[in-house]
């Protein structure tokens, strides 16, 4: 967390900040490391799509380091821009193809664009290279998207080895089962998920998911028993519908769309 508050600037309030800065310093305008150094802080401040268009410019100055490349991606997917992110992935990749972290967040935009299986070729290579949870996670993410369930509980299982705790990574792994038709194991796990004290309330919305995909809406209503009826009936009414899809890679990206692909 950055230890200043929320920083938001505008476009015109960038100009501003960026003249103020020269008019205080022998520095040109131009100048890379103020540059940089005022695109960390609107970063770190809350906005990404200004601190993207800062790191673009210091790329159009003839910067193209792995550090500015990564960082311009990286701010790309945060700002919303995931074509955008692609690109700039695609360039760090073009100087280390093996660049994990660029794999990382290549596979991620391309998840985000609805590419799917390339998400999962991309990810199949950055997950065993960095071994982290967020990448195992995202792996298995872009593979149930993909209709690969089998596939996509082997790595949320890494992922958990990695992070038991992750609820998150647990009520995915229960969603996979529960578009695996593996009832009895997804209840298990999102019961798990739904009875720790660590639990928040979008946990207990994907226990209603995983209740109703496996057909037991009496625990499903039961899951969302603490929201006002009018909200609880719109999400038992989405879920129900996302039941009634033929094609189970139809459902599981149903369920992207109304839970947010992680």
């Amino acid at each position: 967390m950055p230890e200043f508050a929320p920083l938001r600037l505008s476009a015109t309030l960038l100009c501003l900040t960026l003249t103020a800065c020269a008019s205080q310093s022998t520095a040109p305008l131009g100048d890379h490391d103020r540059l940089m150094a005022l695109a960390e802080q609107v970063r770190r401040g809350g906005d990404p799509a200004s601190a993207a268009a800062l790191y673009e410019r210091a790329v159009q100055q003839g910067d193209d380091s792995p550090d500015l490349l990564r960082a311009l991606g990286e701010t790309r997917l945060a700002a919303g821009d995931a074509a955008g992110a692609a690109e700039a992935f695609r360039d760090l990749l073009r100087q280390d193809d093996e660049d994990p972290q660029a794999l990382l967040g290549l596979g991620t935009a391309e998840l985000q664009l609805g590419r799917f299986d390339r998400a999962v070729r991309t990810l199949e290579q950055a997950a065993p290279a960095l071994g982290t949870a967020q990448a195992y996670n995202r792996l298995g993410t872009a593979q149930v998207l993909a209709g690969r369930f089998g596939d996509a509980q082997a790595a949320y299982g890494t992922a958990i080895d990695q992070a038991p705790g992750d609820l998150d990574i647990r009520s995915n792994l229960a969603l996979a089962l529960a578009l695996n038709d593996q009832a009895d194991e997804a209840q298990r796990a999102i019961a798990a998920v739904a009875g720790s004290p660590l639990a928040e309330p979008h946990h207990l919305r994907q226990q209603m998911l995983v209740l109703t995909l496996i057909g037991d809406e009496a625990g499903a209503a039961q899951a969302l028993a603490g929201l006002p009826e009018q909200d609880r009936l719109a999400l038992l009414a989405e879920a129900r519908s996302i039941r009634q899809l033929d094609d189970p890679a139809a459902r599981a990206r149903a369920i992207g769309l109304l839970t947010g692909a992680r």
